[in-house]
């Protein structure tokens, strides 16, 4: 039996530094010292000492799987175009009521103890779609989104954003991707939706000085 990272986890290096998101707690870390040699170790295929996993264990980034330990970095190609490519949309009455209630949903879905919850139904609304997205299809509603979003009193704020147009999308029988990525000195997080082709919220500029370090799709 291997190891597995747990659901709702993910990771990536950037600025030297080995950085881990666990949306069930709602935080970012980084291992460092003896437990980042343990974990490089453990991905590597190399052993380790007993108290080294029993360290590793109790972060509860790791689960058993069958077979060998599949622990890979986050990767995800990021768009080099946005909306900004696109066509713009125009006023939508009925995306405008849309919106107002998507981001009342997304502010009450990324609450602290809520968040994990909200992805695993998230996801399980992708997974019943049963089919591949139109990429041009979800552009044009997420375009329709923007278009309309500045009449909301609600500051833009680009997880609100992205769940809101998440739950849109679903809604519209479309599966974007949602993205996590971070950078460091500073700290910084940020996430955005995207197609294999254009982001969907915020700028593909902003979006491409984050390493990706949780993907839900």
């Amino acid at each position: 039996m291997g190891w597995k990272l747990v659901p709702g986890t993910g990771y990536c290096e950037t600025g030297g530094q080995l950085v881990f998101l666990d949306l069930r707690r709602d935080r970012y870390f980084a291992l460092e010292g003896n437990d980042r040699s343990a974990f490089e170790r453990l991905r590597s295929g190399e052993p380790n000492d007993s108290d080294a996993m029993t360290r590793l264990v109790a972060t509860g980034l790791l689960d058993r799987c069958d077979g060998l330990s599949q622990i890979e970095p986050t990767e995800v190609e990021v768009p080099d175009h946005d909306l900004s490519a696109v066509f713009g949309a125009s006023f939508d009455l009925v995306m405008v009521v849309r919106a107002g209630l998507a981001l009342h949903w997304a502010r009450r879905a990324m609450r602290p103890n809520r968040l994990a919850q909200t992805f695993e139904s998230l996801q399980a609304r992708r997974s019943a779609l049963g089919c591949e997205t139109d990429d041009r299809a979800a552009t044009a509603v997420a375009a329709g989104y923007a278009a309309n979003r500045w009449i909301q009193r609600a500051p833009p704020r680009c997880l609100v954003d992205a769940l809101a147009l998440d739950h849109i999308l679903l809604s519209h029988g479309h599966a974007a991707t949602f993205v996590f990525g971070v950078r460091t000195a500073p700290f910084k997080a940020h996430c955005w939706l995207q197609t294999a082709s254009v982001v969907l919220t915020g700028t593909a500029a902003e979006a491409r000085n984050f390493t990706p370090i949780l993907v839900i799709q």
